[in-house]
């Protein structure tokens, strides 16, 4: 998904480094065309009050939640990434606020010289007393919103009330000066209908980014996949209707071909898509060890169909859903010609 915490922070000073136990001869990791790895995904917790049906971490969160991810593995790989020239993190989950140190993580996080960034359901940021705890430590929030009123994000969120939790907390984040306030929405065949008037509520709660995400093929998402997985003619008729119902964000579209968002197709997440090393729990042969997942391109779950083969933009899209794709017919996929502008 679009970097919230991409904006370059600054490293540790050499002194810096010393007190925080940092290596002064490190080496910042480099991907296969050049990248300089700068981002870090830090999974906290793997507990949520939600339940959403299309969830990607369903899967995980059953096999790990009984694995608590401790403040010493969190220090610890905070620790490790900022000295090999890590600049920002975004703290996930399950719910990453309701991580006991939480605000400590922020906290740690910042004086490594790393930008703070949460994707949240807004759990523990609706209450104004843990706001005014953590708010000054983050620099940006994603927060989930999956329709324009709580009859339609709560039935996809599987709690009554989440939709209220949610909007409090961005009002409340709102308020902090120079906030970083942006929103995911997660589209499905549930609610993208409604699509237009949620964009349109999140531009009017103040997300100066908003990330519109197809559908994973992860998790609760594949579990229920044929049921849940908007199709490509309704995309394509809905998506590029968006940036005018909030002409004052920015709007990414994570997981869509770039020919099925019109003129828009320059926001397409491809385009925008920073390297990062994904720190979670993950089964190893035995055992389980928290460790890192180094991606350099967003191809993760798409994949190329042969309608593709002759479009313009084919190495910079990174194509349909590889479930969809095996799922559903791709017709309604218009590749761009040699010419397109």
């Amino acid at each position: 998904m679009t970097s919230p915490a991409a904006s370059p922070g600054h490293l540790p000073s050499p002194t810096q480094q010393s007190e925080l136990g940092l290596s002064a001869d490190a080496r910042p990791w480099i991907g296969p065309k050049g990248q300089v790895m700068q981002r870090l995904e830090l999974h906290l917790t793997y507990h949520c009050p939600e339940r959403c049906a299309f969830c990607s971490e369903e899967h995980r969160m059953a096999s790990y939640r009984a694995f608590p991810v401790t403040w010493g593995r969190v220090a610890t790989v905070l620790r490790l990434h900022a000295s090999r020239g890590v600049r920002s993190v975004h703290f996930t989950g399950g719910e990453p606020t309701i991580h006991p140190r939480f605000v400590e993580a922020l906290q740690l996080a910042r004086r490594l010289g790393m930008r703070t960034s949460v994707g949240t359901i807004g759990t523990m940021l609706s209450r104004p007393d843990f706001a005014e705890r953590a708010l000054p430590w983050l620099d940006e929030a994603l927060f989930s919103v999956h329709g324009p009123s709580a009859a339609v994000h709560d039935a996809l969120a599987g709690r009554v009330g989440s939709f209220e939790t949610v909007t409090a907390a961005m009002r409340l984040a709102r308020r902090q000066p120079g906030f970083g306030l942006f929103a995911n929405t997660v589209v499905t065949a549930r609610n993208i209908e409604q699509l237009p008037d949620t964009v349109a509520l999140l531009g009017e709660l103040g997300a100066r980014l908003i990330v519109v995400s197809n559908l994973t093929a992860e998790g609760g998402g594949f579990d229920r996949f044929t049921e849940l997985a908007p199709r490509l003619a309704d995309l394509a008729r809905i998506l590029p209707l968006l940036p005018a119902r909030a002409p004052d964000a920015v709007l990414r579209f994570f997981g869509v071909p770039m020919c099925l968002l019109g003129p828009h197709w320059s926001c397409s997440n491809d385009l925008h898509w920073d390297p990062r090393v994904t720190v979670e729990w993950q089964s190893v042969p035995g055992k389980v060890a928290f460790a890192g997942i180094y991606s350099w391109a967003p191809d993760r779950k798409r994949t190329h169909v042969p309608a593709c083969e002759g479009c313009a933009r084919r190495e910079v899209c990174m194509g349909v859903n590889d479930l969809y794709a095996l799922s559903f017919q791709t017709d309604e996929l218009r590749p761009f010609s040699g010419g397109a502008g």
